[in-house]
């Protein structure tokens, strides 16, 4: 008994002497806060036909809708759905997104976005006439595009690929949407094409380019202007997926190596890149009176299609293809283009206020370099472009 109070008394002292440095510990500590992506409660909008449903999928003369079993990304099925809206007005398809009960996407717009695989069965292709629709319960819409930035490999193709729509894509302060009472979301198809789809959700998401009026315009009114500046603002280059374009180094600024081969398999022929970081560019003041110029390193001159692309309008569209009257030979392999912005049909109803890529495909030729891009200042004959005194 004397040993037991010996060793108590021990330990008091003990205590008294080195625990007054220790904190008081809760038994029980204090859980972290969710973030508002963890406590939204719609994250799956699709994932098949029978857990999550869409509205709009009965056949018509100008789309065939089905839910395919075979190949899927995930889950038993997918959605498949073939269009031509050449006779039609409107096609589209709209998902049962929460059962319609209403969504607040407020906590998340900076911090979200939607993500889908999509995968066609055959060839290649860099974009598709698709829209993502968001409505509130007032009827208001706001929509986005698919960006070159979040499309996975810079192309969709027979693999399924993943596409991101940043919320801070949608248009929605513009169109007076209440993105804290969403009722759906659409998928809008126009011209022509078919598509498969699936699994249709919500993802944590970092969005690089916020629509902000002093970062997001950038108006030229001078020339000369230097195009495609930066690698970062060019899509459909990543040897990741395929080494037949790569960037190079022969000229000052940016250019690509081309190295197509003989093989038609896996074979990526088309790069694009925005004008100015991915801004709103606007040429409005100075169109009529530019060309977009180039310079080429090739053993024998390939034949190439020229596109630019608007952000809105009613013709988003512009292409051309070049041909020996829009080059210049240099000598020693070297050749430069001229590509005059009135040359391009159509261009009198295209949005120069409002330009978003210039783009290439590679219709013949299997090596060489292209770079060196810039918008310069072109008064001549746009049927006649490499004629003018100013060049």
């Amino acid at each position: 008994m004397k040993l037991t109070i010996q060793i108590a008394l021990a330990i008091l002292i003990f205590c008294s002497l080195s625990c007054g440095n220790m904190r008081d510990i809760s038994i029980y500590e204090p859980l972290k806060s969710a973030s508002a992506f963890e406590q939204f409660p719609h994250k799956i909008l699709f994932t098949n036909s029978e857990e999550n449903g869409f509205w709009g999928v009965k056949n018509n003369a100008c789309k065939q809708v089905s839910f395919e079993t075979i190949n899927s990304y995930i889950g038993k099925d997918h959605l498949y759905i073939k269009w031509n809206a050449s006779k039609c007005n409107y096609i589209g398809v709209g998902l049962k997104w929460g059962n319609y009960k209403g969504k607040n996407l407020k906590p998340i717009i900076e911090s979200a976005a939607i993500e889908l695989r999509v995968r066609i069965d055959s060839a290649e292709l860099s974009n598709v006439p698709m829209f993502f629709i968001l409505e509130d319960y007032a009827g208001k819409q706001c929509r986005a595009t698919i960006n070159y930035l979040d499309l996975e490999g810079g192309k969709i193709d027979t693999q399924w690929r993943r596409i991101r729509i940043p919320f801070q894509a949608f248009n929605y302060e513009k169109r007076g949407v209440n993105m804290s009472n969403i009722k759906e979301l659409r998928l809008e198809f126009q011209r022509n094409g078919h598509l498969h789809i699936d699994n249709i959700v919500i993802v944590p998401h970092e969005y690089k380019y916020k629509n902000t009026s002093d970062k997001f315009t950038k108006v030229f009114n001078s020339h000369p202007i230097k195009l495609g500046a930066g690698k970062e603002y060019w899509w459909g280059i990543n040897t990741k997926y395929s080494s037949n374009l790569k960037f190079g180094g022969f000229f000052k600024n940016e250019s690509v190596v081309v190295y197509l081969g003989e093989s038609i398999e896996n074979r990526w022929n088309t790069f694009g890149f925005s004008p100015c970081q991915w801004m709103h560019v606007d040429l409005s003041s100075i169109y009529s009176t530019s060309a977009i110029k180039f310079k080429l390193k090739a053993s024998e001159l390939p034949k190439l299609q020229a596109f630019l692309f608007a952000y809105t309008g009613e013709r988003r569209r512009l292409q051309k293809t070049l041909n020996e009257s829009n080059f210049i030979v240099k000598g020693n392999g070297i050749y430069e283009a001229y590509l005059p912005l009135k040359s391009l049909m159509g261009y009198s109803e295209f949005r120069w206020d409002d330009l978003k890529e210039i783009r290439f495909k590679i219709l013949e030729g299997t090596q060489f370099e292209i770079g060196d891009f810039e918008l310069i200042e072109f008064r001549g004959n746009p049927k006649k472009p490499t004629e003018w005194k100013g060049i």
